[in-house]
């Protein structure tokens, strides 16, 4: 079936053609993420759509990954953090009023429809039980259990960018206190990154991207690759504190495969090498022979062709 799915970012919307049969995108395109109130953004988003799709013959059914908690049926999106001034928002019903070229919208969480991207097509192929982990803007999460997402009681299972590590820690979006997202969410952990850089003055390449205000998770990356010792340790540190909030996971659910994809783990071992460390000091003991932290393989399309497999759920 050619489909097609809508990935919703905070920084950036992918849509793309599909064939659902082998994962393929046969056409996409992306856009930046208007922040608008959610009725606007829908229509904004229904334009995107019209262009993106323009010449192609498509099924009458649209698949949207969107980022945040969703009620029980996937129809409301309730306060995405990097979505300022939304609340319970329909959003399903919205999309369908300014598309109604679609005769159904089928609407779930980024990270689960990421997921099910990664358990067809992806590292996590023929694996009953795995989480997705996707560092982005935000840090999003989707459970892959006895192969299927596991929704939990209101459908908001998976959000692992919330898991706390430091209770007296710094500030999430979402309103508490240490949650992972708060370290490795895009925007905190470049904050967090040039707080440091500016009380401790290393010598660093990083310098004149730090004092401008303009450094971006890919320049730390490049310039670790390069051997810059400060951009070395951040992105170890940041993989320390992946690691511990995976073993949190991996102690309360018995799962032993972690897939992260996105951010910072683009950088690979130089963040995969710590957060492997930590996840297996901080298991049980019996655990720590089979636990696995590996990347994500389909990369930034995992959201589009999840959303389009949703639409076939």
């Amino acid at each position: 079936m050619i489909t097609v799915g809508v990935d919703i970012g905070g920084t950036s919307i992918k849509i793309g053609v599909v064939d659902t049969s082998n994962g393929s995108i046969l056409q996409s395109t992306s856009f930046p993420t208007p922040h608008s109130p959610a009725r606007n953004f829908a229509q904004s988003l229904a334009e995107f759509v019209r262009i993106a799709i323009r010449g192609r013959e498509v099924s009458p059914v649209i698949g949207i990954g969107v980022p945040g908690a969703m009620n029980a049926d996937r129809t409301l999106v309730r306060n995405p953090p990097n979505f300022p001034g939304w609340k319970e928002e329909p959003l399903a019903a919205y999309i369908r009023e300014a598309l109604p070229e679609f005769a159904t919208v089928v609407m779930d969480n980024d990270a689960k429809v990421a997921t099910l991207a990664e358990a067809r097509f992806g590292a996590g192929r023929g694996e009953s039980h795995f989480l997705l982990i996707t560092l982005g803007t935000g840090v999003g999460g989707g459970i892959w259990a006895d192969n299927a997402i596991f929704r939990g009681a209101t459908g908001g299972a998976g959000e692992f960018g919330h898991v706390t590590i430091d209770g007296n820690g710094d500030l999430c979006g979402c309103g508490a206190k240490g949650c992972i997202e708060a370290y490795l969410g895009r925007s905190y952990f470049i904050s967090r990154s040039r707080r440091r850089y500016l009380d401790e003055r290393p010598d660093t390449l990083l310098a004149e991207l730090f004092d401008s205000n303009t450094c971006e998770p890919e320049d730390i990356a490049r310039f670790a690759a390069a051997g810059d010792e400060f951009s070395r340790t951040v992105l170890a540190e940041a993989g320390v504190m992946l690691g511990i909030a995976c073993a949190s996971v991996a102690k309360l659910l018995d799962i032993s495969l972690f897939i992260v994809g996105g951010g910072i783990a683009q950088a690979g071992d130089l963040v995969f090498a710590s957060a492997r460390s930590a996840l297996r000091s901080n298991v049980f003991a019996h655990q720590r022979d089979v636990v696995r932290l590996v990347p994500a393989m389909l990369g930034p399309s995992a959201g589009v062709i999840g959303a389009a497999l949703i639409t076939a759920e």
